[in-house]
């Protein structure tokens, strides 16, 4: 960060006393003069985050910064007759911890529709939206809008309902509904907000079967239908949401926002965040920090990175105006160039989509995240006692009957589905194939990371699937070599990874960035996407130890021995709007959260690891681990106070009940910004 630096940070540093580095650390002080602390902690069990991953009993704060750490013994010289004493009484302390991909404008609790990510029947949703949006104050302009819905859970159909389309409709006939999925690339409507597409003349024609075929003929493969070919509300990514008008509803909520920007803080420091990383800063939001700014209200350090859709720069040829794009990064860059805490240093970019299909739809919707090979086409069939799909089989897509099914669905003679479907189960769409996209075309994600990177910008690119990643990795290895390969750059998610591709993050210094609560198993999550990529018919079914998935899902230790950095984020609120460090670092740690079976324990991290995901290694990713990320004399007093000892948990056979962990207090450049009470 661009914080003045102080004196003592300019100091020699003297070292008083070796420790053990699992033990204790070396307690130091400038070598010119023993300064007075303020306040000393004694008594604690203090986890440094320092190269030596070493651990203290004590450590003393002089106004924003951390003068000494060492032994208790060792801390008297650091005491005066005005210094407060803090006993910790054995609690575990951690350098304040960095969420290295957050949202943190959307995660704040104001008051809107939302189904908190809960796995509630198509009943349950239609008796829900249509009691929270009849209140007026939920009302989006003439939307009525629903959040946080689990878009690969329950969703089961009943007596009722068959779709979301319908358990929509029953919200309103009059009014368009949306649900947004909980990860912001999957969403539900109603006919009203189906009917309102506009086509590429800007007739308004509605999604309809015939439409899907001729004017929204490329938007198709977003947009999830019933056996008959009509729309079932379903739609994946935002491509579909400016043809019905609902691109204004990825902000749902701002106004609120706008209203109490405070309760920008009530999203991380009672987590412990006391840095973070704004994966997909919007411009048009940012007043909201700015107005925390001006009431001195905001105890973060913080990096913005700036989406721009660089197709909005497009012209008609492809040809993107990135001096236009890049300038207004620039001056966003520049306004922040003077604060202490912000700094708008960093792009954002999707490279692809997601990597959940959809068994409810008919044909089921493939994932859209960019696939090495071609997605496979999965005969789901409906479980009464499981309540939810399980696979029967899968469609010969290189048969003699698909090959001439595709003939015929070329020359616009699509059998019908259902008596296709009687004489062979399934639908005939399911001879198609696929294997994702990227996000734009692969010449303009190289020149859009080449221009960035040469502007002194910092990636953070969205990468999914594995050819996306491939050719990220490609477009940050040609920037590097076109500009010098000064800056590190990130990719994030990395749900699946070819092994070819690991050994590149390091080459490439390109730090990965984990959701560990993901790197779990969920059964009903999991029959959304594995079906797609490895046959889960067989005798493990969808856990195959020798699938493709299961092997290279979430490959964190892979990475970590291949030379990759890693570092960790939650993409709150993506799945919930907590951040839930505690429960991503069980994940990381056990590869399970929940008591859930493990999701491939062989990617599994050591919990140092882990905690440095969420502290050092992240700083360094964050560029400002030269003032945080680690208890040292010289940095910042960023530090968290904790309710147990995760380190004992993990070590004694105890990784599951990391998740209860509690930050008691935070405190921030010195200041106690956030206590539980407890």
């Amino acid at each position: 960060m661009k914080i003045k630096t102080l004196s003592l940070a300019a100091l020699t540093m003297l070292t008083l006393a070796a420790c053990d580095s699992k033990d204790k650390a070396a307690p130091t002080q400038s070598a010119d003069t023993v300064l007075v602390a303020d306040t000393i902690f004694m008594n604690g069990r203090i986890y440094t985050a320092n190269d030596d991953r070493a651990f203290a009993e004590a450590f003393a704060i002089r106004g924003d910064e951390l003068v000494a750490i060492g032994a208790n013994s060792d801390l008297e010289a650091f005491k005066s007759a005005d210094t407060e004493i803090i006993d910790l009484e054995g609690r575990l302390v951690l350098p304040g911890l960095h969420d290295a991909h957050i949202h943190p404008i959307s995660a704040m609790p104001v008051p809107v529709c939302s189904l908190e990510n809960a796995p509630v029947t198509l009943a349950e949703i239609a008796a829900y939206a249509s009691d929270c949006t009849s209140d007026p104050s939920m009302v989006e302009g003439e939307w009525r809008v629903v959040l946080a819905w689990n878009f690969a859970a329950g969703n089961q159909p009943g007596e009722e309902y068959q779709t979301i389309r319908e358990a929509l409709d029953a919200v309103s006939t009059e009014e368009p509904v949306i649900l947004r999925g909980s990860d912001g690339h999957h969403y539900g409507v109603n006919s009203v907000a189906l009917a309102r597409a506009k086509n590429a003349d800007g007739e308004t024609v509605g999604f309809t079967k015939e439409t899907l075929a001729t004017d929204f003929a490329e938007l198709a493969a977003y947009i999830g239908v019933d056996e008959t070919g009509e729309p079932n509300g379903r739609l994946t990514e935002d491509y579909a949401l400016t043809a019905i008008g609902a691109g204004s509803l990825l902000d749902s909520g701002i106004a609120k926002s706008r209203e109490a920007p405070e309760l920008l803080m009530e999203v991380t420091l009672p987590k412990g965040i006391t840095s973070f990383l704004d994966a997909a800063a919007n411009p048009a939001t940012l007043d909201i920090y700015d107005a925390l700014r001006a009431k001195d209200g905001f105890h973060a350090r913080a990096h913005l990175a700036l989406y721009f859709d660089p197709s909005e720069y497009a012209d008609e040829t492809g040809t993107v105006d990135y001096a236009t794009l890049i300038g207004k990064a620039e001056a966003i860059r520049e306004k922040y160039a003077d604060d202490p805490l912000i700094e708008a240093d960093f792009l954002k970019l999707f490279a692809d989509g997601v990597l959940e299909g959809d068994p409810l739809s008919d044909p089921p919707m493939l994932p859209n995240a960019a696939f090495s090979r071609s997605y496979l086409q999965p005969i789901y069939e409906w479980d009464d006692e499981a309540q939810w799909v399980r696979v029967a089989g899968y469609v010969d897509t290189s048969s003699a009957l698909c090959a001439e099914t595709r003939a015929a669905i070329a020359a616009g003679n699509t059998p019908e589905a259902i008596v296709f479907k009687a004489a062979n189960g399934f639908h005939p769409l399911q001879c198609l194939e696929g294997n994702g996209v990227l996000q734009h075309p692969e010449d303009m994600i190289m020149d859009y990371v080449r221009e960035g990177d040469k502007a002194g910008f910092t990636w953070h690119i969205h990468a999914i699937g594995d050819r996306a990643i491939q050719h990220s990795l490609d477009a940050i290895e040609a920037a590097r070599e076109a500009n010098g390969g000064a800056n590190k750059h990130i990719l994030t998610h990395l749900q699946l990874v070819r092994p070819e591709d690991f050994d590149r993050f390091a080459a490439n210094d390109v730090y990965a960035s984990f959701t560990f609560a993901w790197a779990s198993r969920d059964t009903q999550y999991d029959a959304t996407v594995i079906p797609f990529i490895d046959r889960a018919d067989g005798p493990n079914g969808m856990y195959d130890p020798d699938g493709y998935y299961f092997r290279n899902v979430y490959p964190a230790a892979s990475l970590r021995d291949a030379g990759a950095v890693i570092i960790a984020g939650s993409d709150a609120p993506v799945d919930t709007k907590d951040p839930r460090p505690f429960i991503n670092i069980e994940g990381a740690v056990s590869r399970s959260i929940f008591s859930l079976a493990p999701l491939n324990e062989d990617q599994a991290i050591s919990i140092y690891e882990a905690v440095d995901a969420y502290t050092i290694n992240a700083a360094k990713a964050l560029k400002q681990a030269d003032v945080a990320g680690s208890l040292e004399p010289g940095k910042k007093a960023d530090f968290i106070i904790l309710d147990q000892d995760i380190f004992d948990l993990a070590e004694n056979g105890n990784a599951a009940d990391i998740s209860e962990t509690k930050v008691l207090e935070t405190w921030f450049a010195g200041k106690k910004v956030y206590t539980s009470g407890e």
